[in-house]
């Protein structure tokens, strides 16, 4: 397909403006009591600033976002639930009809009142753990406590079986020359916790340093330990969800799901998505483009100093602040149409370009991730 004009898409874009997102991410804090030895956050620092989402910015995403979409997501960079007033927001959020979803290092779990809070909003819970040995994860994971997150989550799974809508439990592990070798025994260890999937994903190498963690050169260990992952799967009854491979759901899960979204606590959130789907596809009836890359027309990342960003790829750019425009204004705004137009004139912003989504076991070019990154506009500007 021929590249479309600047132009001609930023023209379109502003008479057929794209729908309201359906999935948020609130970066509710920037801390985290652990540091991971491929943690990008971590590296540079950002986890021991002591950021967090200010109550009142909150509230106004709250009342002015929120009621909204049908999915909101908490931190990127930090651990949300050691964050001092998480539990405000989570009695914020139970005042909303939608679904919440959370990616926790699952080490605060224990926290008292947190559960409670949690669970009424919950359809997802992601645990990254990287290991099954406790040797393992608490190398990778440098302050957990393997004993106390295996003992977190057995409480977690407990709790989510105790009542009707019973939230998603997925086991994460990032894939690495220190870890790969464990796979079939995180899938045992996530059967055992009671886990529904276990999903994994490459390192993505973000500095010089993590080149000998890559699994870049070592394609055979990976389709050996890829394939007893898959026999485990199997044997467990437990989903597994492998990279660049379509993931393997079995039955149970399946049916588990469609049957959980009808119930009463998840009925409207889930017409709201279907609605939001069906959004999506009759604007680009309307205006003839395709949404293409669903974080540009269904996600955006709010941060906790108020930056909107529009994804959480390193470089990524930021396109308004809460604390000077409103959320629909930003969501529409020049920057946001700039990044969108980039995905059809053949010119789209350079963290586009190396969009970690797409790295594979091949880590990018360092200079990739560490050559400065300039706001879409700049480039156009001039």
């Amino acid at each position: 397909m021929a590249p479309l004009s600047t132009r001609t898409v930023t023209a379109t874009l502003q008479r057929v403006p794209p729908p309201w997102p359906s999935w948020v991410n609130v970066e509710n804090t920037l801390r985290c009591n652990l540091d991971c030895i491929w943690c990008a956050q971590a590296l540079v620092g950002s986890t021991k600033s002591g950021v967090d989402m200010p109550l009142p910015l909150f509230e106004r995403i709250a009342a002015e976002v929120l009621p909204r979409v049908s999915r909101l997501s908490f931190s990127v960079a930090g651990e949300p639930t050691i964050a001092p007033q998480f539990l405000e927001f989570l009695d914020l959020v139970n005042q909303l009809d939608l679904t919440t979803e959370l990616v926790t290092n699952a080490t605060a779990l224990h926290r008292p009142g947190l559960l409670p809070r949690l669970l009424p909003r919950l359809g997802l819970l992601i645990a990254s753990i990287d290991g099954a040995r406790p040797a393992t994860v608490e190398h990778i994971r440098a302050g957990a406590k393997f004993a106390r997150i295996v003992e977190n989550l057995e409480r977690f799974d407990a709790a989510r079986r105790a009542i009707p809508a019973r939230p998603e439990f997925l086991v994460a592990m990032t894939l690495s020359a220190v870890n790969v070798d464990e796979l079939p025994e995180v899938v045992d260890l996530a059967a055992k916790l009671g886990a529904d999937r276990v999903v994994c994903s490459w390192l993505q190498v973000m500095d010089p340093s993590l080149l000998d963690l890559s699994l870049h050169a070592a394609p055979a260990r990976i389709e050996r330990t890829f394939g007893l992952a898959r026999a485990r799967s199997r044997h467990r009854r437990i989903g597994l969800e492998l990279p660049d491979e379509p993931p393997l759901i079995p039955v149970g899960l399946g049916a588990r799901r469609a049957f959980e979204v009808f119930a009463p606590r998840r009925r409207r959130a889930a017409l709201r998505a279907a609605l939001q789907r069906a959004g999506v596809l009759a604007w680009e009836t309307r205006s003839g483009l395709g949404a293409r890359c669903s974080f540009l027309w269904r996600r955006a990342y709010l941060h906790a100093d108020g930056q909107v960003s529009p994804c959480c790829v390193q470089g990524r750019p930021y396109v308004g602040s809460l604390l000077d425009r409103s959320f629909a204004e930003i969501w529409i705004g020049p920057e946001m149409t700039a990044l969108r137009a980039g995905m059809f004139d053949g010119h789209p912003h350079s963290a586009c370009t190396r969009c970690s989504q797409g790295q594979g076991p091949n880590p990018a070019p360092i200079e990739a991730w560490t050559s400065p990154v300039r706001n879409p506009l700049d480039a156009r500007s001039g």
